[in-house]
């Protein structure tokens, strides 16, 4: 799955595909987070509004926020090596390949 060639030998056009790919997945993510977010508190706010009773609510607030972590860890990966890439802006490249992440 992984490809062998070094990012220094990449064409422009496959930097710009990789760059665009990586960018499409933040986006996705961020998008995400929002939805999930809001779910959040719409599960919370409607349970203790309503008097749903926790034991139905609570459970529904876990599920929520693990569907949200198993989304982010399945979709931020490199789209060059499928390396799980960095979760803040520190790194530069990816830990797997190299590729740049800017």
């Amino acid at each position: 799955m992984s490809d062998t060639n070094e990012p220094d030998e990449w064409s422009l056009e496959e930097r710009r595909a990789f760059r665009l790919a990586v960018e499409a997945r933040r986006r996705r993510q961020a998008q995400a987070s929002r939805v999930v977010a809001i779910v959040l508190m719409l599960l919370v706010a409607g349970g203790v509004l309503f008097r749903v009773p926790p034991t139905w609510w609570v459970p529904a607030v876990g599920a929520a926020a693990l569907l949200g972590t198993v989304f982010r860890l399945v979709n931020w990966k490199c789209p060059h090596c499928g390396e799980r890439l960095p979760t803040r802006r520190s790194a530069d490249v990816c830990p797997g390949c190299g590729a740049p992440l800017e």
